[in-house]
């Protein structure tokens, strides 16, 4: 379970924008609560883990089914990130967003990136979401769904893409994954998540 002090709309995506969400009510009477250490405003009705799993793994197969040729993937085990109010009263916010991570494990040529990020506006823009462009120093877009939800695609310097999906609110976990036992990633000789692609496509990389 991440802590995330900052409900600011940015994505959660592998070593630059892993924190993606809508921007976050703050704390007040309205709404439901999910637990944690001081109740709050939800900006919304609580999901259980399962239902913002189900909503984030749409959100991540909108952008893949929009690719062609299709892409090969692998997705990271979800997380769940508390939210918190910002200033010296810091404190629960009551509930958590849920998040994922889709790694493209095809590669793309530096060539391919504007017609793969091209592809992944059309599909955002075709369901009439609201499309930004990332950090100025990734090639990145984020965009925000009509129900508040985020998602993004990240292309790294290293060559490494990332999907990723945010929905809110579910409850604070109590002190176990809400989505289950993790399954093991993949790992580099290093002990980091090993996140490269490893497929080559005619199309894609080259």
């Amino acid at each position: 379970m991440n802590r995330s002090p900052r409900p600011a709309l940015v994505l959660a995506v592998a070593c630059a924008v892993l924190a993606l969400g809508v921007t976050a009510c703050a704390g007040g009477g309205g709404g439901g609560t999910g637990g944690g250490r001081s109740g709050g405003g939800t900006p919304g009705p609580l999901m259980t883990p399962a239902q913002a799993l189900q909503k984030v793994d749409a959100l991540l197969d909108e952008v893949t089914s929009g690719v062609q040729p299709a892409l090969r993937y692998r997705d990271a085990w979800p997380e769940a990130t508390v939210q918190y109010s910002k200033g010296l009263d810091e404190h629960s916010l009551g509930y958590a967003k849920a998040s994922r991570q889709r790694h493209v494990m095809t590669k793309v040529a530096p060539a391919k990136y504007g017609a793969l990020l091209d592809a992944v506006r059309n599909t955002w823009q075709a369901k009439g979401y609201r499309v930004e462009a990332g950090p100025a120093n990734l090639q990145a877009l984020l965009a925000t769904t009509a129900e508040g939800h985020g998602v993004s695609i990240t292309i790294h310097p290293a060559g490494n893409i990332d999907i990723g999906a945010t929905v809110s609110p579910i409850p604070v976990p109590e002190g176990q994954d809400p989505f289950g036992t993790p399954t093991p990633q993949p790992t580099t000789a290093g002990g980091a998540p090993d996140v490269m692609p490893t497929y080559d496509d005619p199309y894609w990389s080259v």
